[in-house]
């Protein structure tokens, strides 16, 4: 019974750890490229499969970070796509996954990141560079 109860303890804990870092993500790929337009932000999209561990691990590396996580939630729409399942643009050429590109609500691309990347400065610096590109 005691150990019920802990467990129950830790599940909401982790849940509300979760929730302080609530992103909105989509996965309309038309949809978000409106929204964009009309918030002028640009988009963060990873690709990704359904039964890649790697895209897994990446996905919840980005929620769980709380400097990602700011970092997208206020600058960012993020964008979710399947590789194999989503509807998107050809000029997109995901040759493997995970794979992130970071693009302007004109569908410029500012960079792309491939494969997994566990250092959370890597996405920092990349965040980074793409403010100095807007402000061009």
């Amino acid at each position: 019974m005691f150990l019920k109860k802990v467990s129950l303890a830790i599940l909401i804990l982790s849940s509300m750890a979760f929730a302080e870092n609530n992103i909105t993500i989509y996965t309309d790929y038309n949809r978000t490229l409106e929204l964009a337009k009309k918030e002028s932000k640009p988009l963060f999209i990873l690709f990704s499969k359904e039964k890649c561990q790697w895209c897994k691990k990446l996905k919840s590396d980005i929620v769980e970070s709380e400097n990602i996580a700011k970092e997208l939630k206020e600058n960012y729409l993020v964008l979710f796509l399947d590789q194999e399942k989503s509807d998107y643009p050809s000029k997109y050429k995901v040759d493997g996954v995970p794979d992130v590109f970071l693009v302007s609500e004109k569908e410029e691309l500012y960079t792309e990141i491939f494969g997994y990347h566990p250092k959370e400065k890597d996405y920092l610096k990349w965040f980074r560079y793409v403010r100095i590109e807007r402000e061009d």
